[in-house]
């Protein structure tokens, strides 16, 4: 029983969950992460209070990925402002070690563009 509550509370503890809107900001910078994703930069804050503040991850499993790809380039080429809303913090391995974490966009997450 005790190693089965030890597990638990090491997949708990894995991802951090907070939620709210990222502030309004141009991208500055977007990569694409070996398929697995797309990070984009701004100076979005830290709604998720996670590790890297002014950084969106969106996961290329989210079931709408191809129309917030297409969404994020087109403020990225427009100058437009963009807003996410954020439910955890995950990490992604290809930027850092497990123990830092950034604003995850979540299938049930948001984004909003504006001039």
């Amino acid at each position: 029983m005790k190693h089965a509550l030890a597990i638990l509370a090491l997949f708990v503890c894995s991802t951090s969950y907070a939620a709210g809107w990222t502030q309004f900001a141009v991208p500055t910078q977007v990569d694409i992460e070996r398929g697995n994703g797309v990070m984009v930069y701004g100076s979005f804050g830290n709604p998720g209070t996670c590790s890297v503040a002014d950084q969106v991850y969106v996961q290329s499993t989210h079931p709408q990925y191809q129309e917030v790809y297409a969404a994020i380039l087109a403020a990225f080429s427009s100058g437009k402002q963009l807003q996410f809303y954020i439910h955890s913090c995950e990490s992604v391995i290809w930027y850092s070690a497990a123990t830092t974490k950034y604003n995850t966009m979540e299938p049930g997450g948001a984004l909003n563009m504006k001039h």
